[in-house]
């Protein structure tokens, strides 16, 4: 996070923006994709309350609280979750080789979403 505030995101991530609709498909696919990778850890609602919890060095974010701060953009969800905890000393794994790009953007339109259940 620290990172983040001080030097914005890497390059290769720098200043992108989701490019899909925040649509229902797309939000519903988000939530998909979110239960079935990121729950675990940050738990259902994003709080960072998930049934691993106990499992971790540290906790997880709570995602609910970092949409909510400035400047949080699409770019650093992005990188993120692409490129999982260690920028952050945590042990969030990569995504990049996981998922799909645009089903990492679909997990950021669900969490900018609010979450819905």
């Amino acid at each position: 996070m620290k990172q983040y505030m001080q030097t914005g995101v890497p390059a290769p991530y720098g200043g992108l923006k989701n490019p899909l609709q925040p649509s229902a498909a797309t939000v519903a696919r988000g939530r998909a994709v979110y239960d079935e990778h990121c729950t675990r850890c940050h738990g259902a609602g994003g709080l960072g309350d998930g049934p691993d919890l106990k499992e971790l060095n540290l906790p997880p974010a709570d995602l609910v609280h970092m949409l909510d701060m400035l400047p949080m953009n699409d770019d650093f969800f992005l990188w993120a979750v692409s490129e999982g905890g260690v920028p952050f000393g945590s042990q969030m794994p990569a995504f990049k080789d996981v998922l799909a790009r645009d089903d990492i953007w679909r997990v950021i339109a669900f969490m900018r979403a609010g979450f819905p259940r």
